[in-house]
């Protein structure tokens, strides 16, 4: 199956094609900047299973305010990722951390448009420092998160930016932030450093790819698509497309730019993320519940291509406690037993 096949970005070989997406488990981070064992625990138990890149949850770049009680702005962060980055790398995974800037939230309705040029200033440095911090660590590279509705998103997206300064206005310029960032990023790190750009949707897929094909001219080396503002949005996905609208946006954008896409949203086996992979509509494919109900999912995966270990219960235990994951209980009772 090729999306077990390597594939190589820059001087990077990805063992495969399959991604552990982004998401936070809730309740195991010791809430204080640092991940702590518990959380750095349920990131090695991932990284000794084949995974082609592991993307971590979101991590603050300032030591202003956590993202679910963690960042990236000091040597104490520095050790902990340099712990995951070696353990991936013994098994053969590349590690990504995606870094975002929290306290904004576009469905919460705040806004970005009073921030003066002195704190958007300071805010690149301290994206550009928390890439540092991960350079330094032996990761293999960082993704910017653009998407969700949160800060950068709020930025790129004509429906919340709303400035007359340099940082608004046309495309160009609402991407001025990621822009600056990029180049800062740029002056440090080499060919075996990724830097990635969670992108999040706008208001049609034409604006979508114009936005994708400025964030590759402007030095970005990976894409990974996802909701974005609006929240929702209506558009016509083909009968019998294997996915839904947000890996269909993803399909479309990998049609019309030069650099690697991972697509991402409710794929739940590996069969359906081969098709993608196969028929040239992805890069790569991000799972997310499949690897927190079972971070065996691609082990498991290897032999049955239909396996979905993610119940899809109404009130998803990872968002409280993932201990209570019933695939998790279950897991845990049979190696007990």
């Amino acid at each position: 199956m090729k999306i077990f096949q390597p594939i190589t970005v820059k001087n990077i070989e990805f063992n495969n094609r399959v991604v552990m997406a982004p998401m936070v488990p809730f309740g195991l981070a010791k809430g204080n900047g640092t991940m702590g064992m518990e959380l750095v625990r349920h990131y090695l138990e991932r990284a000794s299973t084949g995974i082609g890149l592991m993307i971590s949850q979101a991590h603050s770049v300032t030591p202003d305010q956590t993202i679910d009680g963690v960042g990236v702005c000091s040597d104490a962060q520095l050790s902990e990722l340099s712990t995951i980055a070696a353990a991936c790398h013994e098994n053969n995974v590349r590690f990504f951390v995606q870094l975002a800037y929290p306290g904004y939230d576009h469905n919460n309705g705040d806004t970005i448009d009073s921030l003066s040029e002195n704190t958007l200033a300071k805010i690149e440095r301290e994206f550009i420092n928390a890439a540092k911090i991960c350079f330094q660590a032996g990761c293999d590279g960082i993704e910017l998160h653009g998407a969700h509705g949160f800060f950068l998103n709020m930025f790129s997206s004509a429906l919340s930016n709303k400035r007359t300064d340099k940082y608004g206005g046309d495309l160009a310029g609402r991407l001025t932030l990621v822009t600056n960032i990029s180049q800062g990023i740029r002056e440090f790190s080499n060919d075996n450093f990724i830097l990635s750009y969670r992108m999040g949707w706008n208001e049609s897929i034409e604006e979508d790819i114009a936005m994708a094909q400025m964030l590759e001219k402007l030095g970005i080396e990976m894409l990974h698509i996802s909701t974005g503002i609006p929240f929702n949005r209506n558009i016509s996905v083909p009968d019998g497309f294997p996915g839904n609208d947000v890996v269909y946006t993803g399909t479309q954008i990998k049609e019309r730019i030069n650099i690697p896409v991972i697509v991402v949203n409710d794929i739940e086996t590996i069969r359906t993320g081969n098709y993608l992979i196969e028929n040239n509509l992805s890069d790569f494919v991000a799972y997310g519940k499949p690897f927190l109900a079972d971070e065996n999912f691609i082990v498991k995966s290897l032999h049955d291509v239909d396996y979905k270990p993610c119940l899809k219960c109404k009130n998803c235990q990872w968002f409280t406690n993932g201990k209570r994951c019933p695939v998790q209980l279950k897991l845990k009772k049979k190696s007990i037993t």
